[in-house]
């Protein structure tokens, strides 16, 4: 196994155990702020945030700014959230006031991201993993760190506040030990 697949095995794993973290959640456990902690980001929030992180480190930054999916999907009218902003530095308030209405429209776009990934890691142009990008508010760094760092590292990350969530809202977890 070289490096992209494991990456690559990596990534599919974790699009897996976020999906069936979501799947058995009512649009209220979503929303729900674990612990009722005034710091704590809900769900929604995590997936929403993480999703687009993805979609914006695999497409915009590692491909050279080409669009991404919530770009050509127009996902941020569709869904009523902010077009450009992905949460990263956002004021807890902001981030525990945000709200996907249609999640079933949410769980589209988040499939379609995976599935972008998938097809660009199925075959990638190695020769940009070498390439210096910059990730904002990490800095400059070369495109396979940031893409082991910023989406497989940091998404596994969000996984566990998914899970620990879970736990706080009286929830089994879902992807088990």
């Amino acid at each position: 196994m070289n490096l992209v697949e494991f990456i690559s095995a990596e990534l599919t794993r974790l699009h897996a155990m976020l999906d069936r973290g979501v799947s058995d959640l009512t649009p209220e456990q979503w929303h729900a702020i674990p612990g009722n902690n005034p710091a704590a980001n809900h769900i929604a929030f995590e997936m929403w945030h993480y999703v687009r992180t993805e979609d914006n480190i695999l497409r915009f930054i590692i491909q050279g700014r080409k669009p991404t999916v919530w770009m050509e999907g127009d996902w941020a009218e569709k869904l009523g959230l902010p077009p450009v902003t992905q949460g990263t530095g956002m004021p807890s308030a902001d981030a525990q006031a945000l709200r996907i209405g249609d999640l079933a429209a949410f769980k589209q776009y988040t499939k379609d991201v995976w599935a972008s990934t998938a097809s660009w890691l199925a075959n990638p142009d190695t020769a940009v993993f070498d390439t210096p990008v910059t990730v904002k508010p990490l800095g400059e760094m070369p495109a396979i760190r940031a893409l082991g760092q910023v989406c497989m590292t940091h998404g596994f990350t969000h996984l566990g506040g998914l899970e620990l969530s879970r736990t706080l809202l009286g929830l089994k977890p879902a992807i088990g030990v």
